[in-house]
């Protein structure tokens, strides 16, 4: 691999021997992937459950991140302003949050932006299209490489810490223009896409993300009108039932402005035909009869964005979360903040809505109260893994939003047509 000077010096130790752990790290990383050098990233975004020890390690003697470095949300429903009020275990979460207490004093040292969530575009962390980063999280790696454009391998926690800290990395995969053609074609047919939910777009997103796994694809067929509350919930379920890291959309994203330049100009390997029977499918994965009673309503997933808050507080002004139902929301604390500005957040938690920076799909360890059996939400990533993590403990039906603020209210599933 070529090395540039300062490279060369960071692993020699003469930035600390933190910095040298990490350089040597992604050399050794990018060579098993043949790179021929690392490149400067612009941005990054870091896995807030990373081991304080390996932390500690990484980061000693530096005293500044290498790159604009932002957090990901709260772990297992750890955040520390909101477990309690979800009933969350003291047991869990206590050693959870000590550990947290010393991380932040390494992330204040190192200019880390403690945003806790997975929206990381919407708090500040912004990217151009063509910019190299490394952001944590399936999510918010398929939004950056899909809706902006920018250049993003899917980094796996270690890796993605040495480069926020060195601000380096290996130049391979999706950094490489000739790796982001889509190699699957997605035709949305018979299923006039304005008039398509948000549910919907998750059904198609679930469904393509099994059969896609890992490989590039390109959506044909959706109106060009989409708009980016609706992308969030057709991309992150693409990387929950497969591995999905780029997704272009004809006529949408920027590396899509017609179908033959997302394909590299070549036919594609696979093409998958997906219309009102596959996204009814995709929907009765997660379905309940109406006479069962749900317990909690999740939605944010990834992060409710300000315009879904707003929506939130309509449907519940002037009334309340029923008694036996739980309503949790994700959200990051800048969008809570301008909800409070708003008076959205106000009214949804005078009805008994809880507004959270956990991650709500309660990984890794989904320790959701014992007494919760039927969760509702509007996210298939939530509904995925929930059902995968709780190993069939609870079970989660899918809706639109206005769905599950009705039964938050009334405790009964009434899924409108």
């Amino acid at each position: 691999m070529i090395l540039t000077k300062e490279e060369e010096a960071m692993a020699r130790g003469q930035y600390g021997p933190g910095l040298e752990k990490c350089i040597n790290l992604l050399i050794k990383f990018g060579e098993v992937f043949n790179a021929e050098k690392l490149v400067k990233v612009s941005s990054a975004h870091v896995y807030s459950a990373f081991p304080l020890d390996l932390l500690m390690e990484l980061t000693e003697g530096a005293n500044q991140s290498g790159a604009f470095t932002t957090i990901h949300p709260f772990m297992s429903l750890s955040d520390p302003l909101s477990w309690e009020k979800m009933g969350i275990s003291k047991d869990h979460v206590t050693p959870l949050n000590r550990e947290h207490e010393k991380k932040v004093e390494i992330y204040n040292r190192l200019s880390f932006f403690r945003t806790y969530t997975c929206v990381p575009m919407l708090v500040g962390n912004f990217v151009k299209k063509g910019d190299f980063i490394s952001w944590f999280g399936s999510c918010p790696q398929l939004l950056a490489n899909s809706i902006i454009g920018a250049k993003q391998n899917r980094d796996g926690a270690v890796v993605n810490m040495a480069i926020a800290i060195t601000g380096k990395a290996p130049y391979w995969g999706l950094f490489l223009d000739e790796n982001r053609s889509a190699e699957i074609l997605v035709e949305v047919e018979d299923s006039d896409s304005e008039l398509l939910t948000t549910t919907d777009y998750g059904a198609i997103g679930h469904y393509v993300g099994g059969i896609a796994k890992d490989r590039n694809i390109v959506i044909n067929g959706l109106n060009r009108n989409i708009t980016l509350d609706e992308m969030h919930y057709l991309l992150p379920p693409l990387s929950a039932t497969g591995a999905v890291s780029l997704c272009h959309i004809v006529g949408v994203t920027p590396e899509a402005p017609d179908l033959i330049t997302a394909l590299g100009n070549k036919p594609p390997k696979e093409t998958i035909h997906i219309g009102k029977e596959e996204i009814s499918r995709a929907k009765e994965e997660y379905s309940t009869p109406e006479s069962e009673e749900i317990d909690l309503v999740i939605l944010g997933c990834p992060h409710c964005t300000i315009q879904e808050l707003k929506q939130v507080a309509f449907l519940l002004e002037n009334k309340k979360v029923g008694t036996n139902q739980r309503l949790w929301i994700g959200t990051a604390q800048q969008i809570y903040n301008l909800a409070q500005t708003m008076g959205y957040s106000q009214i949804i938690e005078k009805a008994g809505g809880l507004i959270s920076r956990s991650c709500m799909s309660a990984v890794p360890d989904c320790p959701i109260p014992d007494d919760i059996r039927i969760i509702a939400t509007n996210s298939f990533k939530t509904a995925h893994y929930i059902s995968t993590f709780s190993k069939g403990r609870r079970r989660v039906v899918i809706g639109d939003l206005e769905d599950c603020i009705n039964v938050a209210i009334n405790g009964k599933w009434e899924v409108g047509d």
